[in-house]
C-alpha cells in the first residue's frame, strides 16, 4: 500500500522527492550488489534477493511497489546481471593468466 500520491498531477511522477529518494536507495543497493564485495555485497544481496515481509517500511518489496516496478522481474534481471559480471570476471582472469 502506498503512503503518498506520486504527484499532484498523476501523469508527472518523475520529480516527486519521495520517489527520487526511493529510486536512489534501490540504485545504491543494486550497485553495491553488482560491484561491491564482502559485507557490502552480502548486505545488498540479502535486501534485494531474500524474501522479507511486504508490509515493513523500506524493504525491496515496498520500494518496488512505490515505484510501480515488477519486483520479481527486477530481481531476475539483477541476478542475471550479476551472473554475467561474474562470468566476465572469470574470463578476464583467465586471459590475464595466459
Amino acid at each position: 500500500m502506498k503512503f503518498w500520491e506520486n504527484a499532484e498531477n498523476p501523469q508527472d511522477t518523475t520529480h516527486v522527492p519521495e520517489r527520487r529518494l526511493l529510486a536512489a536507495v534501490l540504485q545504491r543497493a543494486i550497485t553495491d550488489f553488482l560491484t561491491g564485495d564482502g559485507d557490502l555485497k552480502e548486505g545488498a544481496r540479502l535486501w534485494l534477493i531474500d524474501d522479507e515481509p511486504t508490509d515493513a517500511p523500506l524493504t525491496f518489496a515496498f520500494i518496488c511497489e512505490a515505484l510501480d516496478l515488477d519486483m520479481q522481474g527486477l530481481r531476475e534481471a539483477i541476478v542475471m546481471q550479476e551472473a554475467e559480471g561474474a562470468t566476465a570476471t572469470r574470463q578476464q582472469l583467465k586471459a590475464e593468466a595466459v
